[in-house]
């Protein structure tokens, strides 16, 4: 649709082109037959000039909209995806609560241009129905004359006098002279004489098929005109009275039907031929010939293209899709995720990281194009981050630029800016909005462009080398529209100006934290090195070589089906899980060797223990599989599976009380009752707190805890399965660990284990999460620049289990050392005792509270004393 919408306007842009020259050079000029030539030939040409590429060295004017912003947004709307594959989980994933789009605009479009075709083409259906009634009322007078060839068709007073090919249809209700009879007679054999009926059909078709592009009518109704100055033109050189010729035209009136497939004796045009009668005979070529060098500068400016220095990549490299499924299956054991993988054909960039958008991150590295989502935490994201650098050597590209040169060239020198590169470099970066989060978890390494500079200094193209993502390469190449950053100083070749290829990079040297280093190396070797036996000799002298790839993999003893059937009938759902509404999916890797035995099996992903030790049950107790095979040859070869794990609906019931649920052999039993306290979620609704610094980085998502307790309910142990960062991950942590409540129990079990989510919202910048778990507790907060202000309630700090505190607008500040070791307090620079703090400081006086530890604090021991290595609470308050 995009090309098509471009060539609507190109030959639209030469149609109006036409009409302009006519208007301006050929409509008062005696010249008929010339402007009845152009006028049938511009068309044609106008179609035709956009569909031609001349290529050229030089920059030009282009009217295409090849360029625009909506051409290339719409072309890569409705481009056709080459999916290599999709990854994601085993489960259906739904992707959207939406219906499919069954009826688009493009549809509506094709409708409304049907339909005014339908209506072209009635009309004229109607109009040929309308001439073959005329020719059979006259058809018993009608006359045909052999002299001129041509049929005399009486109307009888239903339609002025007009021709049509050979018939002249004549109102025979006129009152005229046999003079008047003659020149009209004359007037119409000269449209039948040289074919106007052609033109007008041909413009019929053009009408019908374009009747969007108004030039059409107008051309067309030239055309007509110029009809009838040929004809009035032939008819006053035969006729000997040339003053009563014109008197003729005004007398005759329009009578009857106008159809639009005629030649008309008068039409709206009568004082338009009076005129053009009385002008002098005299024609100025002049004018007429400026139409072949003005018809030149259009082929030009349409036809002639640019062409472009980004040339087609020289070289391209991509892994093959077995190789890339394998690294990225082998990912989704780690982590939760799902992935389409693209390849583009000729991309701009040698790769691109887009922005995290909610769950959604694109990375287009090489000819691939990968279009992660799920990515529910900050350690999701890092874990992504890091597999996405693993990835880079799946496919590469090499680029060649065309005329550009380069500074390995001999008598090159490079361009450069105008100011000091280095100042340059500085207020580039300056300009940039570096985001806070990427910044605080070390993701910021290089970003690397090539620049193509023309002749006067100014930055035509810019390439992506190396990408940074978080939506940096964006901005850079936006900044790199603006004048400030546009203007260099052009490469030369021997001293004179050239095209030339600058390479530019930004160095961010980050401090990756700890936690972000084991994220992001968490996929640096992703794909173990395959044992994939070659065309060589086969070796099986080590029997315990396991291989990833094989011609054969192994397969269960009749099918798929019958593996499925194995685990419906001997996996059983634990209680536990039952009473907590708990499903999911748990990953089992395992070896099928030679003699198709099951070995090693051992979890890669779980859910909870109970059912996770049910999955590896399942598989170790496996039957026998046949083995695979490479060359004929049974080898050991690794498995990957997942086992699902649903609740039926009657599991489902009332998962907080007593319920009865069916196993899948139908046997009930009962469940006891398990939830939690009035007086335990009291508490955590009570001191659960939003961390500021979480708010302050919109980081939102679920803690999933898991709970241990005793026979009697009271929490024995706390698991933390996953969190999005550290700063919930220690709220939750220390307000479970205070929690003295315990939970209602109605069994005789020693202990229970429970899941607990625990869910933290930022709605006012759309990140409410919610996990509809009966037993999720829910805390929603504001975040961006809401977070900075004085929270309502308490926000506790807590520093290496030393120190914990409060702070409240109604009641004052607290701090309490749990150790002998307090940390280090520091007021408007100033270090005061922790009595101090509690006793003497207003809090609505308190403008900020910043903490410090680790080897941060320690490192301020010169400032603070030994002390400051327990940490440091910096504390400004507000200036009056």
């Amino acid at each position: 649709m995009a090309i098509l919408l471009d060539y609507i306007w190109q030959s639209t842009f030469c149609m109006l082109f036409f009409f302009g020259v006519y208007a301006v050079f050929l409509r008062n000029e005696k010249s008929f037959t010339f402007t009845r030539i152009y006028l049938l030939v511009t068309p044609l040409l106008a179609f035709t000039f956009p569909l031609i590429q001349i290529p050229v060295e030089f920059a030009k004017p282009d009217i295409s909209l090849e360029q625009t912003a909506f051409f290339k947004a719409l072309t890569i709307q409705e481009g056709p995806e080459e999916v290599v594959a999709t990854f994601g989980l085993p489960e259906v994933t739904v992707s959207s609560t939406k219906l499919p789009v069954l009826w688009t605009w493009l549809d509506t479009l094709m409708i409304v241009y049907l339909i005014a075709i339908s209506l072209g083409v009635l009309r004229i259906f109607w109009s040929y129905i309308q001439l073959r009634i005329l020719k059979e009322r006259g058809w018993y007078q009608t006359r045909f004359n052999l002299k001129d060839n041509y049929f005399f068709i009486p109307t009888f007073g239903l339609a002025p006098v007009f021709s049509y090919f050979n018939k002249l249809f004549w109102d025979d209700s006129q009152q005229l002279s046999k003079e008047e009879e003659a020149q009209i007679i004359q007037h119409e054999l000269i449209h039948i004489r040289q074919y106007h009926s052609y033109d007008i059909l041909y413009y019929q078709v053009l009408s019908i098929i374009f009747w969007f592009n108004p030039v059409i009518h107008l051309m067309r109704s030239a055309l007509v005109d110029v009809h009838e100055y040929l004809a009035d033109e032939g008819v006053l050189k035969e006729t000997s009275s040339k003053e009563n010729y014109p008197k003729l035209v005004v007398k005759m009136a329009f009578k009857g039907i106008d159809l639009p497939i005629g030649n008309y004796f008068i039409r709206s045009t009568t004082l338009k031929r009076i005129v053009m009668m009385k002008k002098s005979g005299k024609k100025n070529w002049l004018k007429t010939l400026m139409v072949l060098p003005l018809t030149a500068m259009l082929l030009g400016l349409v036809a002639m293209k640019t062409k472009t220095n980004l040339s087609f990549p020289t070289e391209v490299w991509v892994s093959k899709t077995e190789d890339i499924s394998q690294q990225l299956t082998l990912a989704q054991d780690s982590i939760n995720f799902s992935v389409k993988v693209k390849k583009i054909t000729n991309p701009q960039h040698y790769e691109l990281i887009g922005p995290l958008r909610g769950d959604k991150l694109t990375a287009q590295l090489g000819e691939l194009q990968y279009e992660f989502s799920n990515i529910q935490s900050t350690e999701d994201y890092l874990k992504i981050r890091g597999l996405i650098q693993s990835l880079r050597n799946n496919s590469r590209i090499t680029k060649t630029f065309n005329g550009v040169s380069t500074r390995y060239q001999a008598g090159v020198k490079s361009a450069e800016p105008v100011i000091d590169f280095n100042e340059w470099q500085k207020e580039f970066i300056d300009a940039l909005n570096i985001p806070e989060k990427e910044q605080s978890l070390g993701l910021l390494d290089r970003l690397t462009l090539e620049l193509i500079v023309d002749e006067s200094g100014k930055v035509t193209e810019a390439i992506i080398r190396n990408s940074i993502g978080a939506g940096i390469d964006q901005q850079a190449l936006d900044l790199l529209k603006d004048e400030r950053f546009n203007q260099w100083k052009p490469g030369t070749l021997n001293d004179k100006p050239t095209v030339s290829l600058a390479t530019v990079s930004f160095n961010f040297h980050p401090e990756i934290p700890a936690e972000t280093r084991a994220s992001l190396n968490f996929f640096n070797n992703p794909v173990p090195p395959r044992n994939v036996i070659e065309n060589g000799p086969l070796d099986i002298s080590n029997p315990t070589e396991v291989f990833d790839v094989v011609e054969n993999p192994p397969s269960f003893k009749g099918g798929m089906d019958a593996w499925l059937a194995y685990l419906k009938e001997n996996l059983r759902y634990s209680e536990a899980a039952k009473r907590m509404g708990i499903e999911g999916n748990v990953y089992i890797a395992f070896v099928i060797d030679s003699e198709g035995k099951v070995r090693n099996p051992e979890l890669l992903r779980g859910v909870m223990s109970e059912l996770d030790n049910e999955a590896l049950r399942v598989v170790e107790n496996s039957p026998d599989w046949i083995p695979g095979t490479q060359r004929n040859q049974q080898v050991n070869v690794r498995m990957r599976v997942p086992i699902q794990f649903r609740l039926n609906q009657a599991s489902k019931v009332q998962l907080n009380g007593a319920v009865n649920s069916s196993s899948q052999n139908s046997v009930s039993s009962s469940i006891a009752e398990i939830r939690p306290s009035e007086a335990f979620n009291t508490f955590l609704k009570k001191n659960l707190k939003y961390p500021l610094e979480a708010r302050e980085n919109g980081i939102a998502g679920v803690v999933n805890t898991e709970l241990v307790l005793d026979k009697d309910g009271y929490v024995k142990s706390i698991t933390i399965r996953e969190t999005p960062s550290k700063e919930l991950y220690s709220e939750v942590m220390w307000t479970l660990g205070q929690n003295r409540e315990r939970w209602v129990v109605d069994g005789s079990q020693e202990q229970y284990t429970v899941q607990m989510p625990i869910s933290f919202s930022l709605p006012d910048i759309d990140k409410k999460v919610s996990t509809g778990h009966p037993f999720e507790i829910k805390i929603m907060a504001y975040g961006g620049n809401e977070a900075s202000k004085s929270e309502q309630g308490m926000a506790r700090i807590q520093l290496n289990g030393n120190a914990s505190g409060s702070l409240n607008t109604a009641q004052g500040v607290k701090f309490q050392s749990a150790s002998s070791n307090p940390p280090v307090y520091v007021i408007d620079g100033t270090v005061k005792s922790q009595d101090f703090v509690n006793n003497k400081i207003d809090p609505n006086k308190i403008e900020s509270i910043r903490i410090v530890k680790g080897e941060e604090a320690a490192a301020m021991n010169n400032l603070y004393g030994s002390a400051s290595s327990k940490g440091i609470v910096f504390i400004e308050t507000k200036k009056d």
